[in-house]
């Protein structure tokens, strides 16, 4: 890992445990009140190193950035203390003890294009990692008007477009589910320049994403249902459906969302008019 990457890694870190760790409080967490008054919310370090029964130098040193010895079984106890999700735990794991990195993809939406090409039932894309959309299929193109759009990054759409915005009933909760998952992603690349860019870009123009990204309530990624009321195609009951896929022979990492009607068969008349519509 070259110096930059470990920079990258070590500040994202320090951010992370600091924002976790003051969102815990003492009695939660089974410590004592102290009777002197806390200057900051939160667990001290003192606290979580006692909690994961781990030193306090070492613990101070991993949440400063210092150059500290890691190991899974530390890192899980540290997890732990502080009551992280999976998803959080997967972050720390992701910043504290890094893997070789599967390679970000090139443009374009790769092997899996012909996939979402094949799914009729509903909208689907094809993003990279970090929500730059590479290709979808015709009722994405009809439901999101995507192939019209000027922005390619679906984050962005959510948060900068007030009528791809409106579309979603509940759009707080998918802009949020979307920020969970973009900082995962960040976490396991935290010095890639685009995503970088994308950060500032969306820090500087919505107050929504600094307050999410800065939290750091990292979910546990489920499909979560959701409504879709289109100005056309009338309301859409649907199930979205976000995974990772790797290419085997690119070793390129690629995410596809899938937006299909579970059980909802007005949803699914809706979407096959549409599909068979001439625009």
């Amino acid at each position: 890992m070259n110096g930059a990457t470990h920079s990258a890694r070590a500040a994202e870190l320090k951010r992370f445990l600091r924002a976790v760790r003051s969102r815990i409080e003492p009695d939660e967490a089974g410590v004592p009140l102290s009777e002197r008054r806390r200057r900051a919310a939160g667990l001290r370090i003192e606290e979580v190193a006692s909690l994961a029964e781990v030193g306090i130098t070492w613990y101070s040193a991993l949440e400063s950035g210092r150059g500290v010895r890691v190991s899974a079984k530390l890192l899980e106890r540290v997890a732990s203390a502080l009551r992280m999700s999976a998803a959080e735990r997967d972050h720390l794991f992701a910043l504290a003890l890094p893997r070789s990195e599967v390679a970000a993809p090139r443009g374009g939406g790769g092997p899996f294009a012909a996939v979402i090409d094949g799914f009729t039932i509903g909208p689907a894309f094809v993003c990279d990692r970090f929500w730059n959309v590479g290709a979808c299929n015709r009722l994405a193109a009809l439901v999101y008007g995507h192939d019209r759009a000027r922005e390619r990054n679906l984050l962005a759409r959510m948060l900068f477009e007030p009528e791809f915005r409106s579309l979603h009933e509940d759009w707080q909760s998918v802009a949020r589910e979307m920020v969970d998952i973009l900082h995962l992603a960040h976490g396991r690349a935290p010095d890639d320049p685009a995503a970088l860019e994308l950060i500032e870009r969306l820090e500087a123009q919505s107050p929504e994403f600094v307050a999410w990204w800065s939290a750091y309530r990292l979910s546990d990624y489920e499909p979560k249902a959701g409504v879709i009321v289109h100005p056309v195609f009338g309301r859409l009951s649907l199930l979205f459906t976000s995974f990772v896929a790797s290419s085997l022979t690119k070793g390129e990492e690629q995410s596809m969302l899938l937006l299909q009607p579970p059980t909802d068969e007005a949803t699914r008349e809706r979407l096959q008019r549409a599909l068979e519509s001439p625009g």
